[in-house]
């Protein structure tokens, strides 16, 4: 008969961690990106990559590659993959799209707004200021992501919500050189619970110009960095 004195103290051995997909190392790339963890023009080294994800180096290339599809990460012919570096010029370009595009959801917005919407912001910016007032970034940047997915869904408008959250991807290599500003997460704040108010309000108009003026923090810290940095306009 099998020994069985010590069986009662036997612990099944945990199952092993199931391995990061592509999308887990794109989310935790894309938020070193934009927290300042990882820097402009910064290699992104595929060993290192797969010691830090203890993942297969085809999903390790896919994720390089999703990243450069959604405009964070270059890569240079024999050189690699880099943490992508926008000139001032594509960043006015790229804001002057994000410009074009959130004023048009916002004109498509319905007013009076659903109640579950006004719900679901307030909820998201009670959320938000919390983590402000902690300065816990990592939440900060969830929760700011959140907040504009559900405004700009309320359109209705699938293609035009969609294409608005892909050019604020590409955004993240340029949001950083705002958001490690504590005057600009609080002014951020500020205008979210302006936004809300202006929807309550049913003002088109202002809430057209807060969300205008929402997105230049980010697009005008960014230039005046590189400029410090590489001396060009």
């Amino acid at each position: 008969m099998a020994n069985t004195q010590h069986s009662e103290h036997y612990v099944p051995a945990a199952p092993p961690a199931a391995p990061p997909s592509v999308e887990d190392i794109v989310a935790a790339i894309e938020e070193d990106i934009v927290l300042g963890r990882l820097n402009p023009k910064e290699r992104l080294v595929e060993e290192d990559l797969l010691e830090r994800f203890g993942g297969k180096r085809h999903v390790v290339r896919q994720a390089l590659f999703q990243l450069e599809d959604i405009g964070l990460v270059e890569r240079i012919k024999n050189r690699g993959a880099f943490v992508k570096v926008y000139t001032p010029q594509e960043v006015e370009d790229l804001y002057a799209m994000r410009e074009l595009l959130e004023l048009a959801a916002i004109d498509a917005l319905p007013l009076p707004a659903p109640e579950a919407l006004m719900e679901r912001l307030e909820e998201i910016q009670v959320q938000h200021s919390q983590a402000v007032g902690k300065q816990d970034m990592r939440s900060i940047f969830r929760l700011n992501i959140a907040f504009h997915q559900v405004l700009f869904a309320a359109t209705g408008n699938r293609y035009l919500t969609e294409t608005i959250n892909d050019f604020a991807k590409k955004a993240h290599a340029i949001r950083f050189a705002a958001i490690s500003d504590f005057e600009s997460l609080k002014r951020a704040r500020d205008e979210h619970i302006a936004i809300i108010e202006a929807i309550k309000q049913q003002d088109r108009q202002a809430l057209r110009e807060l969300c205008r003026q929402h997105i230049l923090p980010s697009k005008e810290s960014y230039i005046r960095m590189y400029q410090l940095r590489v001396g060009e306009v």
